[in-house]
């Protein structure tokens, strides 16, 4: 998800592309959290000495960034369970050298199992939804999964229960692109508990770095260079 920052007396305007913003009160009187803006409901702890509920709240707990804005730690929370909630977390990423062209998959499993895969004739969409699709094939159970691709993640929390609906027809009536991984990915998903969680890629979270190292050593073994 992306955040706008601007600066406020004695705190920070946070502004997050769903329609959120909030004002973080940091200084040593108040530390509170003003919603201005909540258009998904979102539960904000009204007082947060560090800014940790806020990044939990949406999501965010792993972006490097934010944390820096907030004064916090610029080392996240343990990559591969989410403390306290019990979930254990993968990554996913993918991608092609041109787009379209060869590509690589790579995913990294909770237990620290690496896979990955590529195409020799592929797009950036198909190798981010072929990794989606064989991490959550190689685990069971409530899972969180991270993932630089909006592509999945809007297609998976916002816009696939509506192709279904349409008979995989997009809003303008055009039949949906990768429509086989899409309907692989909506039998694995069915009735399974599952968070997704956007990351920025190439900023540095290691979960997400390694899988796009992985994506890129599919892709050069499937061009010979392996």
């Amino acid at each position: 998800m992306e955040v706008q920052t601007r600066p406020i007396a004695y705190g920070i305007k946070l502004l997050f592309t769903d329609g959120t913003v909030l004002n973080w009160y940091r200084d040593s009187k108040r530390r509170t959290v003003t919603t201005e803006k909540n258009p998904a409901g979102h539960n904000f702890p009204s007082s947060d000495p560090t800014g940790e509920g806020i990044l939990k709240t949406m999501n965010l707990s792993n972006d490097i960034e934010l944390r820096r804005l907030l004064g916090l730690s610029s080392t996240p929370p343990d990559p591969v369970v989410l403390a306290g909630e019990g979930w254990a977390t993968a990554a996913f990423d993918g991608g092609c050298k041109p787009n379209p062209g060869p590509g690589g998959w790579g995913a990294l499993l909770p237990d620290g199992r690496e896979l990955k895969g590529g195409a020799l004739q592929t797009t950036n969409n198909r190798m981010e939804l072929t990794a989606a699709i064989r991490l959550l094939e190689s685990t069971k159970g409530p899972i969180r999964l991270l993932g630089d691709s909006s592509y999945v993640i809007r297609g998976v929390t916002e816009w696939l229960p509506a192709w279904i609906r349409r008979g995989w027809l997009k809003a303008d009536g055009a039949p949906v692109e990768n429509r086989d991984l899409w309907e692989r990915l909506s039998q694995l998903i069915k009735g399974r508990p599952l968070k997704w969680e956007f990351v920025r890629g190439h900023r540095g979270h290691p979960m997400n770095e390694r899988c796009d190292q992985l994506a890129t050593q599919a892709r050069e073994e499937m061009m010979g260079g392996g």
